[in-house]
């Protein structure tokens, strides 16, 4: 929240900022502020002058359930009746308190002080984990992971799948998707990617889930913004001050937009769309930690508890592809995994995923990617 200038026109509807101190008699309270303690809530029936004496002073207007921040660096007098707080911006502060009488003004509140902390920050970046740019072949895999940290996905060429909270979220060139807090998910490509993975970690309270679980559509000035991390990322000195300020604007940029648009158009899915959601989650969470086991369908099925039919209709709904169809790409994409690394022989690969024979294999293999294993293994010479 940002602290405002304490003009005229910004607290007229308050009080009224007085060139001196006015000469009728009043009882003068002197506040010492320790920005440890606890803040008070006061309210007069009568009118109350402040003046700051020492220190960074915050004069805290409440209105119902909000409050509007004010920087105290004049005399002010305050309307009967309203609500207010004086708080330190930094260590210490010192301010006079002029009533007609001291027993009219009351303390209907206390609030911690920490909340009055950090103020000027809506959104604040605790720490910048990891920043990636991968450029991958038709065949990237990723297998899958939850955490708690934030993580952004930014596609600079080509496609990359995310597997997202049971929802497959096809990700073109300069769009961007934000996964929120543990969340598990997966990626995959069909063709070749290259993409910029961000990870961070910010305030419980931070409005970023916001953006959290769907494709966005970057404009010219946030796609510039992902070229200059891009270009800070490359250099040696103060890179990661330079790339956390302008994943910040970033944020901040998205963010604004998305009130933009929520405010014209608010639309949620309905309750069936999210309970298929969250079971086909489960459902590819239990393949990839059975990446090299033969799952049947029915397996799968009894799984979450669901019949044969009802996951034929949700994996078409949610992926876009058959349980089948895609049991068959993540065997075959771990098989790949095996065979990059180049350790063991196709009758092992074949053996390790649990396929009936190494000619299964071969021809799974090739059913899913139009190529045999021998093939495969020499586009990576």
């Amino acid at each position: 929240m940002q602290i405002k200038n304490l003009s005229i026109a910004q607290a007229q509807s308050y009080g009224t900022i007085l060139s001196s101190l006015p000469e009728c008699t009043f009882q003068v309270l002197r506040q010492d502020i320790d920005s440890t303690v606890a803040v008070k809530e006061y309210r007069s029936e009568e009118t109350v002058i402040l003046d700051y004496i020492s220190g960074m002073s915050l004069l805290v207007i409440y209105e119902s359930d909000v409050y509007d921040l004010y920087y105290l660096d004049r005399v002010f007098a305050l309307r009967p009746g309203i609500r207010f707080s004086v708080a330190a911006l930094d260590g210490f502060c010192q301010f006079n308190c002029y009533t007609l009488s001291t027993d009219s003004l009351q303390v209907i509140a206390e609030h911690p002080a920490m909340q009055f902390h950090d103020i000027a920050n809506s959104l604040k970046l605790d720490r910048l984990y990891t920043f990636f740019y991968q450029e991958c072949a038709r065949d990237f895999y990723f297998r899958g992971e939850q955490h708690e940290a934030l993580e952004l996905v930014y596609v600079d060429r080509g496609e990359l799948h995310n597997l997202v909270g049971g929802t497959d979220i096809l990700l073109r060139q300069q769009q961007l998707l934000l996964i929120d807090r543990n969340v598990w998910h997966m990626q995959y490509a069909d063709l070749p990617v290259s993409f910029l993975t961000i990870s961070f970690r910010v305030d419980t309270s931070s409005p970023c889930s916001k953006l959290a679980g769907r494709c966005l559509n970057l404009s010219s000035r946030q796609v510039a913004l992902m070229r200059q991390m891009l270009l800070a990322d490359a250099t040696s000195e103060y890179a990661y001050d330079s790339m956390e300020s302008m994943l910040r604007l970033l944020l901040i940029d998205l963010l604004r937009h998305e009130q933009t648009s929520s405010q014209k158009s608010a639309r949620s899915l309905p309750a069936t769309n999210h309970a298929e959601q969250r079971i086909v989650d489960q459902l590819i969470q239990t393949v990839s930690a059975n990446a090299g086991q033969k799952l049947s369908l029915q397996q799968l099925a009894d799984s979450v508890h669901i019949s044969t039919t009802y996951l034929h209709r949700i994996f078409q709904t949610q992926l876009g592809m058959t349980p089948g169809n895609y049991l068959a790409k993540i065997r075959i994409e771990e098989s790949k995994l095996l065979l990059r690394d180049g350790s063991l022989s196709m009758g092992e690969v074949a053996k390790q995923l649990s396929f009936s024979s190494q000619q299964q294999f071969s021809r799974q293999f090739r059913s899913v990617t139009g190529m045999t294993p021998s093939e495969y293994v020499k586009t990576l010479r």
